[in-house]
């Protein structure tokens, strides 16, 4: 090959890829690690999800366990805790 700019632009590129290649490994292992502790959380919000809709509707079973906002979130605070 004679032209000089081609080879180093073929070397810079494959120096690039190269690059490339090693920040895609180490987002695969990031977007792995986010799974797994957003997997740790899943079974958490589920709970709270229902804690939450069930204190809501309590009132529509009777109207004295008609609740305030405050105490609602006083209830599923410690209902999480």
């Amino acid at each position: 090959m004679d032209d000089e700019s081609l080879v180093v632009t073929l070397e810079t590129s494959k120096v690039t890829a190269s690059e490339i290649n090693v920040k895609i490994e180490e987002s695969i292992k990031m977007e792995e690690k986010i799974n797994e502790t957003r997997d740790c959380y899943k079974e958490v919000s589920k709970r709270g999800s229902i804690l939450f809709f069930v204190i809501k509707d309590l009132g529509l079973i009777v109207d004295m366990y008609q609740y305030s906002l405050q105490y609602i979130q006083k209830l599923f605070i410690v209902a999480m805790n």
